[in-house]
């Protein structure tokens, strides 16, 4: 490889070889102007790289170097819940509550862009709620851009944002259905 190193609109990016995963985790999957850039470098294909934010792969090595200086311990819990004499340092209580970094970065950025493309589209902010029989509604949609995704178009050509991801009008149809279902205060009473 030529350079292990990118700097792009003043983001730095540093390449990470041998990952046998194809695109999985590269900062410019799903990006198609920042992949041809990124390709424009090296052919990340044939070198087996993908390319990480110079920031996170410092935040990464500096909590694997904190985890190593601690011992490599399983858990940060106390052996006993009630004694802090072996507790390690930086124990932070949070089993058991939700980790948002879980859900997939890219795929956040798509669903929120296809929402802003429907604010701009109908100019009212959630106007989703408003929509009359709306749960059926959605559904249909979904199930419409599902359905057009598995015949092979991969991008909506009726959404007036370009590269529209029909799999994104998805997520937003499958989350709109969700919030219909578990939020009180929409609920039709």
């Amino acid at each position: 490889m030529s350079t292990d190193f990118a700097t792009i609109d003043d983001v730095t990016y540093k390449a990470v070889s041998d990952c046998d995963d194809g695109c999985n985790g590269c900062a410019g999957q799903g990006y198609s102007q920042l992949c041809d850039e990124f390709m424009d470098v090296t052919d990340c294909f044939e070198d087996r790289i993908i390319w990480i934010k110079v920031e996170d792969s410092v935040s990464i090595k500096k909590d694997v170097d904190e985890w190593v200086a601690a011992g490599m311990p399983e858990s940060t819990e106390p052996v006993a819940s009630n004694s802090t004499d072996n507790q390690v340092a930086g124990t932070k209580y949070d089993s058991g509550k939700l980790q948002y970094s879980l859900v997939p970065p890219h795929a956040l950025a798509e669903v929120a862009r296809n929402l802003t493309a429907g604010l701009e589209k109908y100019k009212q902010r959630n106007n989703w709620q408003l929509v009359p029989n709306a749960e059926q509604r959605y559904l249909d949609a979904l199930y419409r851009h599902l359905e057009a995704h598995r015949r092979g178009e991969i991008y909506d050509t009726d959404s007036t944002t370009p590269n529209m991801p029909h799999m994104a009008a998805v997520a937003v149809n499958a989350m709109f259905l969700l919030e219909f279902m578990l939020n009180p205060s929409l609920k039709k009473g």
